[in-house]
């Protein structure tokens, strides 16, 4: 059933107009055009990179953050998902996995192919992706967590981004430093046990 679940949930994002082809499209699009707009020092060129990573990283989870739970709220399928007695854990784990492949793992690929355009050296490019691979699923844990408590509200996408930003802070604070993966990782194992309780909540009070 969680396998079901889990491919059902790509299938959507594959065919959804914010799917990995297009994340993956505009960061590059973005990047590449950054060193031309920007007039830095190498050093300056590489602080912007990192910082933009982040900031690439945020913007896609914020564009899936009014898909999450809410299109199944919208069309019935969460209704079917729940009289199917498939249990919280799984369903918010078959989203938390579904996210971050198609929003996250397309930014975790591309940011090496692209670290030399800002000059990184080999080390600090598998810094950054270390990095940004173990905060990754923390801020996608986030926007779940987040979604799924206010899934029955109506046309409130600037309430969640509003609500998620400041928890993406902590994240980008410690993803421009070296070697702080152990802080990121320990971040983001709070972010999926919190939201898993946030979203086994929503979903139970959906139910009921």
């Amino acid at each position: 059933m969680f396998k079901n679940l889990l491919l059902r949930d790509l299938r959507l994002a594959y065919y959804s107009s914010s799917n990995f082809i297009y994340i993956g499209s505009f960061f590059i699009l973005v990047t590449i055009l950054i060193p031309f707009v920007i007039n830095t020092e190498t050093e300056g060129l590489k602080s912007v990179f990192q910082g933009l990573i982040w900031v690439g990283l945020a913007l896609a989870l914020l564009l899936a953050l009014d898909r999450i739970f809410s299109s199944d709220f919208d069309d019935g399928n969460l209704d079917i998902i729940l009289r199917m007695k498939v249990s919280y854990e799984k369903i918010y784990l078959s989203k938390l996995l579904s996210v971050w492949i198609t929003y996250c793992l397309p930014i975790v690929i591309i940011v090496p192919l692209i670290s030399t355009a800002f000059n990184l050296t080999i080390n600090e490019t598998i810094f950054v992706t270390i990095n940004l691979f173990c905060g990754s699923f923390g801020m996608a844990a986030t926007a779940i967590g987040i979604n799924a408590l206010l899934m029955g509200l109506k046309r409130m996408i600037y309430l969640k981004s509003i609500i998620v930003i400041p928890l993406y802070i902590p994240f980008m604070i410690f993803g421009v430093e070296q070697g702080s993966w152990p802080v990121l990782s320990a971040l983001s194992m709070i972010a999926v046990v919190v939201a898993s309780f946030a979203t086994s909540y929503g979903l139970r009070l959906y139910g009921e």
